[in-house]
């Protein structure tokens, strides 16, 4: 999602006659990194969801939302690496299994 993309899903949600919030750089940065990695947004309708945060609850529940953001962001990038492990050791076990050298 973009900048452009939020602010216009924002402008959609808000409510006729209330002026909607403009998000700066600095929140755009915070709020991609929720939409990106917080588990409770979806992966399908995400930019909704964040665009109703940012105008019902404002950057202070997005704010609170950070930490498990960053969390879950952590934890797929150990799953990443645990899964690469997991990929070379097999090819290794095939190597084996097909009767190379104990070295591939």
């Amino acid at each position: 999602m973009t900048k452009e993309e939020f602010n216009k899903k924002v402008m959609e949600i808000t409510p006729e006659g209330r002026k909607y919030p403009c998000v700066t750089d600095r929140e755009y940065a915070i709020i991609e990194k929720v939409y990106t990695f917080h588990p409770s947004i979806s992966e399908t309708d995400g930019k909704r969801q964040m665009a109703e945060l940012y105008v019902e609850y404002g950057m202070a529940l997005i704010m609170d939302m950070v930490l498990r953001a960053e969390t879950m962001e952590k934890k797929e990038k150990e799953l990443r690496e645990a899964q690469e492990i997991v990929k070379e050791m097999q090819a290794q076990i095939d190597w084996i299994k097909r009767g190379k050298d104990l070295m591939p």
